[in-house]
This record gives C-alpha cells, structure tokens and sequence, in this order.
C-alpha cells in the first residue's frame, strides 16, 4: 500500500467514475483500474460494487476510504511540518519544456504558478522530448512539456495537449508555389533544395525522417537547428526549407507552409513519471497548463 493507492480510492468513492477519477488524478483509465484490482487483490475484498455506471463504496470500502483520509490528513501534516524544520530556502520545481511550441508556459503559466507558490524555486530546462524523458524518468526533473509520436509510455504518465501536423514552409519566392497541389504535394520541385533540420535523436527528426523515406530522397541539410523559431526566421530569410508545426505558421509572413500529403502527425503532451506521487504545485502547473492550451485551441 502506498499514498498513492490512497487517493485512487478516494477519488473512485468521490466520482463515483473511473474515468473522471483518473482525469482528477491526471492518470490514464487502465492505471488506475489496475491499481484498483492490485489492491482488492491484496485486501481479499471488494471495495466497490458498481450500480449501473457507478462505483459504490461496500462496507469495506467505507472502513478503508476513512482510514485512508485520516492517513492522507496526517501524512500532509507530516510534510508541513519536516518543510517548516530548519526551511532556509525555497523548493525547487524543474520543468522541461520548449518555448517556441507553447509560449503561453513563460508568459502566463509559469508567472501565475510563482504567484500561487511563492515558496517553491521554479526551474527551467529547454530540451526535446528525448532529453525530457530521460530527465523526468531519472527523477531531474518534475515534470516535462514535450513531443512525442506515441500517447503510451512504459515509464512515463502522459496527458495529451493537442495534436497536430507537420506542414512544410518554403519562402513566398519558392519556385513550387506556381504549382496545383490538388492532387498532392509535388516531391520533386524540392530535390535541389536545403533543408534545416531538428537536430538527430529529437522527435521532430525522426518525423522528418519518416517523411523522406515516403519521399524516397535524401535531402541536402543546410544545418540542423533545435530552436523551431530561427528555423522559421531562417526560411522567411530564404535560407532554406523545413518542416514546422502547423501551429507556427503566422499568414502575414515572408514564407508560406504547405499541407503533406501524407500528414506527419505529433502530440504535443504534459509528462511525469508514473510512480511519482504530484505535489500541490506540480497539480496546479499541469492545471495551468491544461487551461493555457483550450485558451489556445486545444487540438486532441
């Protein structure tokens, strides 16, 4: 038994639903129907009993439920108490995330998180998903805002933000826009191009990657960038092409994207690991997060 199955249960006999349990807890379904059958399992009793679509508490499931309470109450307590005990400085919270996907994190989230929890130290790291993961798995990091091609991880909690696709943006002077893409992208007006691409090992690259073997050509690399906004400064400057997300292209712009005909998919996701157990601020970060990107027209 852990704090964690502890507030499974709770959240279980307060939802009265698994799924809105799990969205409570920001964990996925399965996890927590899992966590539930560990439990009975090791308990040899039933702690719910469904009527229709609802998980009601058996007479053991009330006896654990309120056991449960009173252990969160004091544990919390516990914690309060050893943060007070000799506190010279502030918490630290490590965040992993890309500003140039989501730049509302620096200008809004992060700012109203201080505010929130003026006692915590916020840090932050700029790196791709591969980087994220190693970080937020290996326990450097708190939680990760980053890019993945798949919604499962052995490892790792994922909460999707949005999805979207990968368009390809040339400049307005391109040769191709003369082009009719009714019928799909033309592959080989680009086969004499330079391509800026993400670095090797990112998310990104593998996508890049994938689309050029569907193109069945080795592209020229003009360089390799990890900061999608010098790639989209360096295409508007008619240094080359690249492939960004379709979330980046401003209209009123010297360069101009141009939809796959094969979309190159991508989620954009929150990322913790999945033995931690969340802290208050880390809950109210991942709130923040969740309400910056239906402000931004969360795509799922």
């Amino acid at each position: 038994m852990n704090t964690q199955q502890l507030e499974y249960v709770i959240a279980i006999a307060e939802e009265k639903n698994l799924s809105k349990a799990a969205e409570k807890l920001f964990v996925t379904q399965p996890a927590i129907s899992q966590q539930l059958k560990k439990l009975e399992e090791e308990l040899q009793t039933k702690l719910f009993y469904k009527d229709k679509n609802d998980y009601l508490l058996t007479d053991a499931g009330r006896i654990y439920v309120n056991g449960a309470q009173y252990i969160l109450s004091l544990y919390s307590s516990a914690l309060k108490e050893i943060e007070n005990l000799n506190y010279s400085g502030k918490k630290k919270l490590t965040v992993i995330y890309r500003n140039d996907l989501l730049p509302a994190i620096s200008k809004e989230v992060l700012p109203s998180l201080a505010e929130l929890h003026e006692n915590i130290f916020i840090d932050t790291i700029d790196a791709d998903g591969y980087i994220a993961k190693d970080y937020v798995i290996n326990g450097m990091a708190d939680l990760a805002v980053m890019v993945t091609k798949e919604l499962s991880h052995s490892m790792l909690e994922y909460i999707p933000l949005r999805r979207e696709n990968l368009v390809l943006a040339v400049p307005d002077n391109h040769h191709c826009l003369n082009q009719n893409y009714k019928n799909g992208l033309d592959v080989s007006c680009f086969l004499n191009d330079s391509f800026i691409l993400n670095p090797a090992k990112s998310t990104f690259r593998t996508c890049e990657n994938e689309i050029f073997s569907s193109w069945q050509f080795t592209p020229s690399i003009l360089c390799e960038s990890n900061d999608l906004t010098v790639t989209k400064h360096m295409v508007g400057c008619r240094k080359g092409i690249a492939f960004l997300p379709e979330s980046m292209w401003e209209k009123e712009s010297n360069y101009v994207c141009l939809p796959l005909t094969h979309p190159a998919a991508f989620y954009l996701v929150i990322a913790y690991r999945k033995s931690s157990i969340l802290s208050k601020p880390v809950k109210d970060l991942i709130k923040l997060l969740l309400k910056a990107c239906d402000n931004t027209e969360r795509r799922i």
